[in-house]
C-alpha cells in the first residue's frame, strides 16, 4: 500500500486529550497512533456504508460526501458492490 505522509499541528490541550488513549491494553503507544487508529476507522466509514463508523462521520461531516462516493465494483460481496469508493 503506497502512503503520504502528513504534518499535523494541533492544539496544545486537544493533543493533550488525544493522549489518554494511549497505552492501556489496546491503545495506540503514541499520539500519531492515535491519529492513526482515528484515520483508520473513518476511512473504513467512508468505504463501509453499513458500518458503524458512517453515522459517526455523518453526524462529524455531514451527508454531503456521500455524493462524492460510488459502488467499488471491484470489491464484491455475494455478487453485489457493498463497498463504496471515491470518484
Amino acid at each position: 500500500m503506497k502512503t503520504r505522509t502528513v504534518t499535523v499541528e494541533l492544539p496544545e490541550e486537544w493533543a493533550r486529550n488525544l493522549e489518554a488513549l494511549t497505552g492501556g491494553t489496546y491503545g495506540p503507544a503514541d499520539l500519531a497512533g492515535v491519529l492513526i487508529e482515528l484515520a483508520d476507522h473513518a476511512q473504513q466509514g467512508v468505504y463501509r456504508p453499513g458500518s458503524w463508523e458512517r453515522p459517526w462521520l455523518i453526524q462529524a461531516f455531514g451527508y454531503d460526501f456521500e455524493d462524492r462516493l460510488e459502488p467499488d465494483t471491484d470489491r464484491l460481496v455475494g455478487g453485489r458492490a457493498v463497498y463504496a469508493r471515491p470518484r
